[in-house]
């Protein structure tokens, strides 16, 4: 009877540490499939992933997510910076929203403000989505690394949210931080790595993140085959 009682607990103590290694594999899948995905902070930001060389043309991606429980992001307008004449600026279509390039008058015609507008209401962005607003512009100026392009979020309730501060030194961020972008040496991106074009804009996934979801993953499995291990031999070990 002694023997059976030991025998059914460590066959309890057994199944727990299954399942328990069966959560930790469960969670490190979880991990892997979210890791991919876009972290959707409350300021508006420029893609990391862009690539722009300076003198040159290149795609900016404005990630815009909606901080409001309340209201939807109607409209989102990029006011282009003194000192950054863009000559032209092309949109990237974006389904149920219409865009606009104002330009300067006078003789250089440069690029002022480009605005995405929603067509109807349903197609503003709600607090659980993230807004991809793109445009292909240049040329790039060539006397800076870094550019601030302040930017106004317009609301369904009327209200308005302008990102539009610039921070004081690196150790600082203002509560509505500008989106940067930062430029390349001439034929390099931001990192300093060769341009095969002079106009590029890509989405490099987010490596660090994946990397980490998929060593949590491999720990959780072998850490199930660990315990299957130790529970079978227990099971076979004579009483």
């Amino acid at each position: 009877m002694r023997r059976n009682k030991s025998h059914n607990r460590r066959h309890r103590l057994g199944r727990g540490a299954l399942m328990l290694a069966a959560i930790v594999a469960t969670l490190g899948f979880a991990q892997l499939a979210l890791a991919p995905l876009p972290r959707a902070d409350a300021h508006v930001t420029v893609d990391p992933g862009t690539q722009i060389a300076a003198g040159g043309y290149g795609v900016v991606r404005l990630l815009v997510p909606s901080e409001s429980d309340t209201a939807k992001t109607t409209a989102v307008s990029v006011t282009i910076p003194d000192g950054v004449d863009f000559t032209s600026a092309r949109t990237t279509p974006v389904p149920g929203w219409t865009a606009t390039v104002d330009h300067r008058s006078g003789a250089d015609g440069r690029v002022t403000r480009i605005t995405w507008t929603a067509t109807t209401p349903d197609n503003a962005l709600t607090s659980t989505e993230l807004g991809q607003f793109a445009f292909s512009a240049g040329p790039w100026p060539t006397n800076t690394n870094t550019v601030n392009l302040p930017t106004e979020q317009r609301y369904s309730d009327g209200s308005t949210v302008s990102w539009n501060e610039i921070a004081v030194d690196q150790g600082s961020e203002p509560e509505h931080p500008a989106p940067v972008v930062h430029l390349g040496a001439a034929g390099q991106d931001a990192h300093g790595q060769a341009l095969d074009h002079a106009e590029t804009g890509s989405e490099n996934p987010d490596w660090t993140s994946r990397w980490i979801a998929i060593a949590g993953l491999v720990v959780a499995v072998l850490a199930l085959v660990a315990l299957a291990f130790v529970y079978r031999s227990g099971r076979n070990r004579p009483e």
